[in-house]
Order: structure tokens, then sequence, then C-alpha cells
């Protein structure tokens, strides 16, 4: 009897509280509370379209799109976006039946925190469109790095702190700022792949809606010796004749030329490879106790670090068997064997007579004429390649060595360059350098008329 009055007893309190379950239950939807839409909580809002337009009007707020510095928009509809509202309802509705809303129903009626169940953003996306948004962003704003600049000299005020600049400790006032080599920028390229989480995460965002994109940095390349080129052809465009310039380096072999095939007349500088063609006619080089290679020697030195024209023609007469004429005919075959097409001599200095020019590639071309002496002719870039052979013959290696192989060494080479170091003409190449009063530098200049070069 008691058990079923027991029975009666819960029967009578289940049937009690069934309507209040019941009116409660369509309280709560169609989100109850403790359900979250997307992040928000909106169990207040019992009218279904009320939600949809909550949740439209967030999820069609325009997307910060950021690439490096540029800053996009992004509409949802430009890439299909739309929120599933009813899909995020139905998933909601889910938690007014079972044991959920029990505990749901328990929480609410005894004043406890509810338990925090959250529906996912669901949303339907065009991916074709996002792409090819993407891909448009990239063709925007995709740039490759840019190159280093050069920039000249230019006063500069200096404030007391001589170890930056080279300037004496302590002291103020204006100085030259040496040329300067300024860097350039990184590259940036769009990771399309990549960025796509990026904008679906900001599309689906009720706060910070902002994506930055996935993008790789190309680092800015250091200045190669085409920027050098590029350079030095900008800075001369400002002088006011015609200058050309050779720059090789010495460890790579690479070059930097700037209408470095024209011819121009040899002049002083034809010194270098005369004196190397009579190394390769020496049976011993400059031998120590010969008078005749002593005396050559002398002739090599003064003609090197005097540029005395006496001396060259000296050396070329030795050359030719005692002709001039015929050792500028071996000089011009000596330095076509080493793949000078546009170098030659006709004459010793100082000949009174023109001849007529010889044909070559550097002064056939229809761009530029430098007006070259017609018996004494080369370029700057064969000149550039010749002491670049002269230096590797000290390294053991090079053009030298490679066409006459038991006819130069190392030493001859160095003894060559020795002869070089004695030409203290410090006007340009020497005047250029940061600090010419403090610096030696291995060169030949030369002088012809209204042209002057200098080989270093």
């Amino acid at each position: 009897m008691r058990k079923f009055l027991r029975f009666i007893t819960l029967l009578v309190i289940i049937l009690a509280c069934f309507p209040l379950y019941t009116r409660y239950k369509v309280a709560a939807a169609p989100v109850p509370p403790g359900v979250y839409l997307g992040g928000m909580d909106l169990s207040d809002l019992k009218d279904t379209q009320e939600i949809r337009r909550h949740l439209e009007q967030v999820y069609t707020a325009p997307v910060d799109v950021r690439f490096g510095d540029a800053r996009l928009v992004l509409k949802p509809e430009e890439v299909g976006f739309q929120v599933d509202v009813d899909q995020m309802v139905a998933e909601a509705g889910q938690y007014l039946a079972g044991p959920v809303f029990m505990e749901i129903a328990l929480r609410q009626a005894l004043g406890f925190e509810q338990r925090r169940r959250d529906v996912p953003v669901r949303f339907m996306l065009d991916n074709a469109k996002l792409r090819a948004w993407l891909e448009q962003a990239a063709a925007n704003h995709n740039h490759p790095p840019s190159a280093a600049r050069l920039l000249p000299p230019s006063p500069r005020w200096a404030t007391g702190g001589g170890a930056a600049t080279g300037l004496p400790a302590g002291y103020v006032g204006v100085y030259q700022r040496d040329w300067a080599w300024v860097a350039g920028t990184p590259g940036q390229t769009l990771d399309v792949e990549a960025s796509i989480p990026q904008v679906v995460a900001a599309l689906t965002s009720n706060r910070e809606r902002v994506a930055q994109l996935v993008w790789r940095e190309t680092p800015a390349p250091l200045p190669t010796l085409d920027d050098l080129a590029r350079e030095i052809n900008s800075y001369l465009m400002n002088f006011p004749g015609f200058a050309a310039a050779a720059v090789h380096d010495l460890q790579t072999g690479q070059e930097a030329l700037v209408d470095a095939d024209v011819s121009f007349s040899g002049m002083s500088t034809l010194k270098i490879g005369l004196v190397a063609a009579l190394m390769q006619q020496l049976p011993n080089g400059i031998a120590a106790g010969d008078e005749e290679s002593d005396l050559v020697g002398k002739w090599m030195d003064y003609a090197l670090g005097e540029s005395n024209n006496h001396a060259a023609n000296q050396l070329l007469a030795h050359l030719g068997g005692g002709s001039v004429e015929a050792g500028a005919q071996r000089f011009t075959s000596f330095m076509r064997s080493l793949g000078f097409e546009s170098t030659y001599m006709q004459s010793g200095y100082d000949a009174q007579v023109q001849l007529a020019e010889i044909p070559t590639p550097g002064n056939r071309r229809d761009d530029w004429d430098a007006n070259p002496d017609h018996n004494l002719q080369t370029t700057p870039a064969e000149m550039a390649r010749m002491l670049a052979a002269i230096y590797e013959c000290t390294q053991g290696r090079g053009r030298l060595l490679e066409v006459y192989p038991g006819d130069f060494t190392p030493g001859e080479c160095e003894t060559l360059l020795f002869y070089m170091s004695h030409d203290e003409f410090q006007e340009m190449i020497w005047a250029g350098l940061p600090r010419p009063n403090t610096a030696w530098i291995v060169h030949k200049h030369g002088f012809a008329y209204e042209s002057h070069s200098d080989v270093a």
C-alpha cells in the first residue's frame, strides 16, 4: 500500500510539472538558453525572422583584407558567401528535446548558470569565386624585389662622430658623403591556397572581420654588376661628352659594361698589352744579369710608370726586330690571339701620319663614334679583360696561360703589374677613390686629343 501511495504521489508530481515543462519548451524556442549561434547569444530573440535579420546584418558586413601594406575590401556577396540561418536554427532546436533540454529547464528553474553549447556558423560559399578574387588581388599587388640603388656623393653635415664617416673624431662641419648603395625592398607573392582559410575565418567572424593574407617575402637582392652598370650609365647620362666604362670582377669574371665595346683611341693604355706582348717573346722574362732584358725592363718601367712614349716606341721596335711598324703588327696579332678583335696598333706613338682605319667590331658600330685615333685603337671592355688576364696570370690561371702556356709565368705577370704601380698620375680613377691620399692603385692612364682613359 505504501509503494502504491509513493507511485501515485510521483505521478501527480509529474503530471503537475508537465504543463510547466511544455510551456517552458515553447517559451525557450527557437534557441534555448545557453545555446550560441556563431558565438552570439540570441536566445532572447523568439522570432526566426528576427534572428535571420540579426545574423545577416553581421555576416553581410564587408571584410577588411590586408595584403602587406595594402588594404582591400571584400564584400561577402562577391564570393557567394551567405549564412545559412535555417540550418543554424535547426541545429539549435535539437537542444529543445531529450535529457539536454531537461538539464536546461532545471538550470533555468533553479537559477543556475547555463552550460554553454555552440552552433557554428553554417554558410554557403563559392570557392571558385573566392580563389578568383584572391588571384586578382595577387595580380594587382604581387611585386618582385626592387634592385638596390646607388646614391652619388653629396654634402652632409658632421656632428662630431667621426667613426661612421671616416672623419677625424670630433669634427663638426660639412663633408662630402661618398657613393652609397641603398638596399632594395623585398618582394611579396600571395599564397592563394594558404590565404583561403584566413578569408573564410574573417567571413564567419562576428567581431574581427579582418583577414591577414598569407604571402611569401622574396629578399631584396644584393647589388650586382648589372645594377652597377645601370647606375654608371645613369650617372654618365649627365656627362656632356661621351663616356664608356667596363668593370671586371676578378673573383667571378662577371662584368659591368656601359658602351664598353665602342672603339676609343688606344692612347697609353695600349702599353699594357704592348709590355705583355714583349714578355711573351722574352725567353727568360726580365732576367737579372742580362743586359738586354735589363734594358727592356727599363723601357717597360718608363712606358708604364712614366707613360714615356719614346720608351714605348723602343719596345715596339724590339718586338718588331728593329721595326716599329713590324712591332705594331706583332702587337696586333698578339691581341687578336687573345680574342681582342677591336684592339690594334698600326704605328708607334706620336706618329705624324694617320693611316686608314682598320675595320673592327668596335669602330663599325652605327650608334656611337668616339672619333678614335686610326693608328691606335681599343675598347674599354678589351682593356679591362687584358688587365684581368694579367692579374689571373699572377694567380696561375687565365687567358694568358691558356693561350701561351709556356711563355708566361706568374712572376713575369707580377713584374708587369709592378711596373704599372709606378704610374703616379692621381687623377681620374685614383681621384675617385674614397680616400685617394691614403691609397695606391695599379693603373695606366692615357690621353689622346679629346680622349682620356684609365685602366686600373
